[in-house]
């Protein structure tokens, strides 16, 4: 119930600025993460203009590390019908999940869709992809990542 909320209320602050949409900025940024299966944390990145770097903390079934790092597409995807810009990201990221019987180590390869307000300093996005993990319950899974990120 908690996440439909909250993506109720992204949704809400997205539609009501999409006029207003703005264009990435470098710098350093900080925010809330959470997303299926179930993560939630804390999270940070610096955007260098053509790729991002990014740490995140946070709980997963036990204590998750992640970082990672993005390449920026330059052209936002515009759709007329939505008014608003969204920017494309592709990487890559590292999870160490230590504790709770979990001693593994994945990597996934997530595709970023960005919206960056102009009013607020702020980015929103989305993150989905695969997640391969090796060690004590390996496998292959999807993961999906929702946030928000204050700009300083």
């Amino acid at each position: 119930m908690k996440k439909v909320l909250l993506l109720v209320v992204l949704i809400l602050l997205v539609s009501a600025t999409a006029v207003y949409a703005a264009e990435p900025r470098e710098g350093i940024r900080a925010g809330l993460i959470t997303g299926l299966p179930f993560h939630i944390g804390v999270s940070g990145e610096y955007n260098f203009g053509q790729a991002t770097a990014s740490v995140s903390l946070g709980y997963a079934s036990a204590f998750l590390l992640r970082v990672g790092g993005d390449y920026n597409f330059p052209e936002p995807f515009v759709n007329d019908a939505w008014g608003m810009a969204l920017y494309l990201s592709v990487g890559g990221h590292l999870d160490l999940l230590i504790g709770s019987g979990w001693n593994t180590v994945a990597l996934g390869i997530p595709v970023t869709w960005s919206y960056y307000l102009d009013d607020l300093p702020m980015k929103i996005f989305v993150k989905a992809g695969p997640e391969i993990y090796f060690g004590f319950g390996g496998g292959l899974d999807f993961l999906g990542t929702i946030g928000a990120l204050y700009q300083f």
